[in-house]
């Protein structure tokens, strides 16, 4: 783990991996500037499942991990607010 922060991130739920009947499992945020999010696999990560192709405002702990970013997900909500 290289870096820990916490953060707000703004984008676009994408999903990020599929089960064998693919089913979306995970997902990962993608962000306004091209970035993109793994979410940690945790409640909240989960409940963003329900928001696959919507736009949310995302707080949460930022790790690095490689060179992929992934974030578990405190609070979210969907972005209301144009872009």
């Amino acid at each position: 783990m290289d870096l820990t922060e916490t953060t707000t991130i703004r984008g676009i739920v994408i999903p990020s991996a599929w089960n064998e009947k693919w089913e979306v499992i995970s997902v990962a945020i993608a962000t306004y500037n091209e970035g993109k999010y793994l979410v940690e696999d945790n409640i909240k990560g989960r409940q963003l499942l329900s928001l696959l192709r919507k736009r949310v405002v995302v707080n949460g702990i930022l790790t690095k991990r490689d060179t992929k970013k992934v974030i578990k997900v405190d609070y979210f909500q969907e972005d209301k607010s144009r872009v």
